[in-house]
């Protein structure tokens, strides 16, 4: 069996000399068409457009007929013109075909490079990717993210086999660690990188690298708690303890299973509820009561504010500061 490495790197290979051999060829075919149309225009006395004219149409076998040779000279010119027309045009056409073919085969197997800009970009491995896409693609619905293209990274094609997801997803195979890798996702132009590795040294190393060369946003999954001040060193914008949250559900669900089935429902927008932060200028100076009040019935409830912290369950008469987010629990169905 061929080692699938192996295979992207003559894929590769071979899609950058069809492209050399495209403007090679191309250049030959105009070279050729000038020429011709400078003897057709000696042998005829026709100015050069009306002999470009006729070399391009009488190279590409159309032939109009409304410009014909009338000396012997021109006729000779005419059959040598049509002969090397079908052979230049032919080969041109054939690697053409090859060469849109080979690039279809690399976007199949993920090597293809995108030139997008201000897009979001998920790296990583297992179901927090999936989710993570889901979830990201369900704001950008609601209007909560700004809508915006959105790429994944995988390590392997047996991890995009084994993930469920959606098929209009633009994925990218690549090893993280890889330079090429990011160059190819234009990590540079990117606005935001999510990274679910399940390594935390991989994690900071990759979180480096994006640093060095964007300004994106990068927001990591950490497995264990002590890597969290090395990925903030980094450079990360925002970490996410996921086992932490995980053993503490699950301990949870001895003595308040009701609790984790709220927490799991409502941080997914794919549940019945969602906890979202939304920006209502109307609100801004109204006492939390009168805020509360007035989004009740909107189908909102209010749980508290974020400004430069969190204030969740202020007291009643506590007013909404200007440019404040407001956290608010709302039904999905």
């Amino acid at each position: 069996m061929i080692p699938v490495p192996l295979v992207r790197r003559l894929i590769k290979l071979k899609f950058k000399l069809k492209r050399s051999k495209i403007f090679a060829l191309a250049f030959a075919v105009i070279l050729l068409a000038i020429i011709l149309a400078l003897l057709y225009m000696y042998a005829e006395n026709v100015n050069f457009f009306t002999a470009l004219y006729w070399a391009v149409i009488t190279m590409a076998t159309i032939g109009y007929g409304d410009v014909t040779p009338n000396t012997l000279l021109g006729r000779i010119i005419a059959i040598f013109a049509s002969i090397a027309g079908i052979a230049t045009f032919t080969a041109f056409v054939s690697i053409l075909a090859e060469y849109f073919l080979s690039g279809s085969i690399r976007r199949m197997m993920g090597m293809h490079k995108v030139k997008f800009k201000d897009h979001y970009i998920i790296m990583g491995r297992g179901e927090s990717v999936e989710s993570a896409l889901l979830e990201l693609k369900d704001a950008i619905s609601n209007k909560q993210a700004e809508n915006r293209p959105i790429i994944v990274v995988l390590p392997d094609e047996n991890e995009r086999k084994r993930l469920n997801l959606p098929e209009e997803t633009e994925v990218i195979i690549g090893e993280f660690t890889n330079r090429e890798t990011l160059e190819r996702v234009n990590v540079r132009d990117a606005s935001h990188v999510l990274l679910a590795l399940d390594d935390d040294s991989e994690s900071v190393f990759v979180t480096l690298m994006i640093k060095q060369i964007s300004k994106a946003k990068v927001f990591v999954e950490v497995l264990k708690h002590e890597s969290v001040h090395l990925l903030k060193q980094a450079g990360a914008d925002r970490v996410i303890t996921s086992r932490t949250l995980t053993g503490r559900l699950l301990a949870s669900s001895i003595f308040e299973p009701e609790v984790v089935d709220v927490i799991d429902d409502i941080t997914t927008a794919l549940g019945d509820y969602d906890i979202t932060s939304i920006k209502v200028q109307e609100m801004e100076g109204k006492t939390f009561r009168e805020a509360f009040e007035a989004l009740y019935p909107r189908g909102l409830f209010l749980l508290g504010y974020a400004k430069d912290k969190i204030y969740l369950i202020p007291p009643l008469d506590e007013k909404i500061p200007p440019g404040a987010k407001l956290l608010v629990i709302r039904s999905t169905r």
